[in-house]
């Protein structure tokens, strides 16, 4: 077996690692200043990780990654709200099918056209959301459709920063994401000064934000990694399955319970995912 894709499984793990700790700690905080110290601490590991991975980004591939940075900063921290106010294994596979849904929607309206495996995983996304929004002997009355319009909007968010980062040259080493983690940091710096928001999350949210962007940081370069050296479309693939890891932490450590209709729409995303990467 190729150990990139050994890799891309870890990855996998570190994105839904990442995302459940980020939730977690916009549960004792506000979310601006979570995904502030996501975002700064992430930035910090990224500086001293680029040098070491080999690659020179053209200038445009510089214009690309900034507004991917604005518009990842926006992503994650409606993100970090959805997995705060919803159950996370809900939460999470809705705004992955639709961060992944959306590239695709581009890509056919620039004029591509998917494989068969790509269409049948847009037709199961929808599915998949209605099953797991469903309300029934799992989490409490309505909190399913109640985390279904950030879940949405965080996907959607999602899925521009994956079109803006697509078009960066696979040559351009790490020095892209740098960027994209400096103005994502800024612009939510300059967000977090003008609601006049504290600058740092309190003790019990700090260690925990801080350990999100890290996560999110190696995830990104553990894919990078991988994408480098295995196949894009099973590397992918592999990556869309960051959903089965923050719903397993849910369960593990918020003690929440799923009925059989969410764990098939669970199920479902995944495999929709999985079909969209490989389409």
């Amino acid at each position: 077996m190729n150990p990139a894709y050994l890799v891309a499984i870890g990855a996998s793990v570190l994105f839904g690692g990442g995302d459940f700790a980020g939730g977690l700690a916009s549960r004792r905080a506000r979310v601006a200043v979570v995904t502030l110290a996501a975002w700064v601490a992430g930035l910090v590991a990224l500086v001293l990780a680029a040098p070491f991975v080999q690659g020179s980004p053209a200038a445009a591939d510089l214009v690309w990654a900034a507004a991917a940075g604005v518009t990842g900063a926006l992503g994650g921290a409606l993100l970090f709200r959805a997995l705060a106010i919803g159950p996370v294994g809900i939460a999470s596979p809705i705004f992955c099918v639709v961060g992944l849904v959306l590239p695709v929607v581009v890509g056919l309206a620039l004029g591509e056209r998917p494989h068969a495996a790509g269409i049948t995983g847009l037709l199961l996304a929808p599915i998949a959301i209605v099953l797991l929004t469903a309300d029934g002997g799992g989490a409490e009355p309505g909190a399913a459709r109640r985390v279904l319009a950030p879940s949405l909007a965080a996907g959607a968010v999602i899925g521009f920063f994956l079109v803006f980062m697509a078009r960066v040259g696979p040559g351009a080493g790490l020095w892209p994401l740098v960027l994209a983690r400096l103005m994502g940091a800024v612009a939510t710096f300059a967000f977090v000064l003008a609601r006049r928001l504290p600058r740092v999350p309190p003790p019990g949210a700090r260690v925990i934000a801080l350990g999100a962007g890290v996560l999110d940081t190696a995830a990104n370069t553990a894919y990078l990694y991988a994408v480098q050296r295995g196949s894009l479309a099973l590397v992918a693939a592999l990556i869309s399955l960051a959903p089965a890891t923050t719903a397993l932490l849910g369960r593990m450590v918020l003690h929440e319970r799923w009925h059989r209709r969410q764990v098939f729409g669970l199920l479902l995303a995944l495999a929709a995912g999985v079909l969209i990467s490989l389409g």
